[in-house]
Order: C-alpha cells, then structure tokens, then sequence
C-alpha cells in the first residue's frame, strides 16, 4: 500500500497525526443573537422583535432596556444595542451556541475562556477581536448547562 494511503488512514484515527486545531476565541461574528447585534438601532430591534414585553428607562436614556421572552436588551443613549442576553433557545450566537445546552459545547468552539466568577462558574470570553467586546455563559446551578448567554461591547 503506498505510503501516502496509509499517513491518510493514519489521520482518520484518534489521536492520529492530524488532529484538530485547537479552539480559539469567539469572533467578531459571535458578537449576535437571534439576528440582532451590537450597535443595531433601536428601529431594527422593533422591526425584528416587535415592542418589547416590558422597559426600563427612557428611550435615549443611557439605562434604556428593553425586555422580551428571553431576551434582555440594553442600549446606549444614541438608541443602539449596548448589550444582549440570551435565556431562551430561541436567541443563539451564530455558531449555534443556546441557553439550555451543555456548557461544553462552548468549550468546544471557544476553549476553557476565563472563569472570573468561582461561586458562579461565568465564563467570560473576553477582548474579542483585540476590543473591549467580550461574550459571557452563565451556567446553570448544576453547571453542567448553558443558563444564559451575554455579550457587550462596552
């Protein structure tokens, strides 16, 4: 068998030669849930969502946020998304990642991250793309599952 099948068969293995590179942080590209991202006006988050199940603040007001099943919105006093938090399913990076998974799937796409909080077990991935944007999991009580899922770019 020529030596080239055989380093192709090789690879196919666990723990072959070729193995996956390891997971890198979250993207730019991450920074979005359920369609909506930082900076999105406050118009764009109507058009999507429709008016929100409850407020807090003023529109303009630098505290302005905005409430949905499952879906938590702050923005900034220019009225653009400040901040997301996901609870639901129904609001999910990109990639995929959702409130109600097993907490390893993030692991998986982004690495261990930074657990700042041990009482908590929050994982924070943060300096995305070398800015102050970061993307943080809160786990559940178990800590085993995804309970929420935030991201900001302050």
């Amino acid at each position: 068998m020529p030596s080239r099948y055989v380093l192709v068969l090789l690879s196919l293995l666990p723990g072959g030669l070729a193995s996956a590179a390891p997971p890198g942080p979250p993207t730019r590209s991450e920074l979005s849930l359920g369609g909506l991202k930082i900076n999105d006006s406050l118009a764009v988050v109507y058009q999507k969502l429709g008016k929100p199940a409850g407020t807090a603040g003023e529109p303009g007001d630098h505290d302005y946020v905005l409430s949905y099943p499952g879906l938590r919105i702050e923005m900034t006093e220019p009225g653009q998304v400040l901040m997301l938090e996901s609870t639901s399913p129904r609001y999910c990076t990109p990639s995929g990642l959702c409130p109600g998974q097993p907490m390893e799937e993030a692991r998986k796409r982004w690495g261990e991250g930074e657990i700042y909080d041990e009482d908590s077990g929050n994982v924070d991935y943060g300096n995305i793309d070398d800015s102050s944007c970061f993307l943080e999991i809160k786990p559940d009580s178990s800590r085993k599952r995804i309970r929420s899922v935030a991201l900001a770019c302050p």
